[in-house]
């Protein structure tokens, strides 16, 4: 899939969800702040520690800040969202580290119609006029902001999108087309390139779902991995990254497990050498923030950065003999 050295990653998806860039209903919480500029130092320095390049962060997550809008029409960045971005990309500069920033989360894209919002920009990507303002007055903007900014790994159209696309899941929110949901990361990507000289990506909830965004001008896969909960001898990770092995661009497995609390078996070490022996861009590992006590991914636990440092010396090693 790829002849260029292996990028490990890890996911720091948020400190508080859709809260981080930009001023939210509750005010403004960002990593411009003090504060968070602290935090971050001292994170983005341990991360650095366990040998990994790159870190994964959702943006603008469920859409609730970030930006001004009127009537679900999107109308500028507000003026906390830049700061906040860039505080962010010059600490992950001087830690040598990179952002996958991922614009929009599944969330933002799932309708809940009849139901009551939870933000005022909830359906904002519900309807093309949103959609196209939301590109042009937002995002290009950003990207003309932060254009080839060494920081940055690249830009990620959408986490998960599939799990609001009606053709690949039959949850009654998941309203969106898919021929919809393409047309719009289309115009995403093309953006990207144009605008803000970077690599764009978009990540997909499952590795054998990959092929569905082929035809949008990615410069790199991203396919998301969690061990089934069936005996699919086809639905391993090393069978799925087989399987994709004439793909026409390099893959990134965007999110593994750090472990499964139902699944005693599966070692994060593994997976890596699966990854990597399968000749994968790279792998970012879910997650290096403990999960929420309530949260959907407590199963998966959160890095142990030993067990990652170890990992990397012996991946390291490995390349010196061959």
């Amino acid at each position: 899939m790829s002849n260029q050295p292996f990028q490990l990653g890890v996911n720091y998806p948020w400190v508080r969800y859709a809260q981080d860039f930009g001023r939210n209903p509750s005010g403004h919480q960002g990593m411009s702040l003090p504060e968070n500029h602290t935090l971050l130092a001292d994170e983005f320095a341990r991360i650095r520690d366990c040998g990994l390049q790159v870190v994964r962060w959702f943006l603008f997550g469920d859409g609730r800040g970030g930006f001004i809008s009127e009537n679900d029409i999107p109308q500028r960045p507000d003026a906390l969202l830049f700061a906040d971005i860039d505080a962010v990309l010059h600490v992950a500069e001087q830690s040598g580290l990179q952002l996958c920033f991922s614009l929009i989360d599944y969330f933002w894209l799932l309708d809940r119609i009849g139901q009551v919002t939870p933000h005022p920009n909830s359906r904002v990507l519900q309807f093309a006029a949103g959609r196209e303002a939301f590109l042009h007055r937002v995002l290009i903007p950003m990207f003309q902001r932060f254009q080839s900014h060494p920081a940055l790994f690249g830009w990620e159209i959408a986490n998960e999108p599939e799990w609001a696309i009606r053709e690949f899941d039959p949850a009654p929110a998941a309203r969106m087309r898919y021929a919809d949901f393409r047309a719009f990361a289309a115009e995403v990507a093309a953006a990207v390139h144009e605008f803000a000289h970077a690599p764009v990506t978009l990540g997909s909830a499952r590795l054998d779902w990959l092929r569905a965004w082929s035809e949008i001008d990615l410069d790199f896969y991203q396919g998301h991995f969690y061990p089934p909960r069936s005996n699919d001898p086809n639905a391993t990770l090393a069978r799925l990254l087989h399987s994709l092995r004439a793909l026409d661009k390099p893959l990134w497995v965007g999110e593994l497990p750090a472990r499964d609390a139902t699944l005693p078996g599966y070692k994060i070490q593994s997976a890596l050498d699966e990854c990597r022996e399968a000749g994968a861009l790279g792998a970012a590992v879910w997650r290096w923030t403990t999960p929420e006590a309530n949260g959907t991914d407590v199963n998966f636990g959160c890095v142990d950065p030993q067990i990652l440092m170890a990992w990397n010396t012996s991946s390291r090693a490995r390349s010196a003999v061959v």
